[in-house]
């Protein structure tokens, strides 16, 4: 009897954990690229991405079969954004390294079946210092992150 009440606890807990929001049943089971080397072996830099090497990525993720296992997600850490905000304070994607913004960054993944995701920060500055937080412009960088069709978000 002790067995079936622990059974039955565990299988309560497991239904109870879908709360009905998106990607909510498992865990972000994916890639990120925090601590993405680049651009050149020579002289690595921590986390750094581009357009071109985001989309050979993206095919990479793809081509080896990970969405297969149920890694589905595809997430750009602390690499992404300019350095400052734009002139009505909004987070943009770095025009050096994304000179077509993120969006087609987004449509590519969500074509390939992938769920995107994005990094900010909480405080003034992300963690390598490079990029604006979201403190202060919660609501701004929520509503620019939807404008994108941004799914997930990674907040530090």
């Amino acid at each position: 009897m002790r067995h079936a009440v622990v059974l039955l606890s565990l299988l309560v807990a497991a239904y109870g954990y879908d709360n009905g929001a998106p990607y909510s049943k498992l865990p972000p089971l994916g890639w990120s690229s925090w601590v993405a080397l680049g651009p050149v072996p020579e002289k690595p830099v921590i986390d750094f991405c581009n357009e071109e090497g985001v989309m050979q990525a993206i095919d990479a993720f793809v081509e080896l079969g990970f969405p297969e296992y149920g890694y589905t997600h595809f997430h750009l850490d602390d690499c992404w954004s300019a350095p400052v905000r734009n002139e009505s304070g909004h987070l943009f994607a770095d025009p050096l390294l994304f000179p077509n913004g993120i969006e087609p960054i987004v449509e590519y993944a969500h074509s390939k079946g992938l769920v995107f995701g994005l990094y900010s920060d909480a405080g003034t500055r992300t963690c390598n210092g490079i990029a604006p937080g979201s403190k202060g412009h919660w609501q701004q960088d929520a509503d620019s992150f939807a404008s994108w069709n941004v799914d997930w978000v990674k907040m530090d």
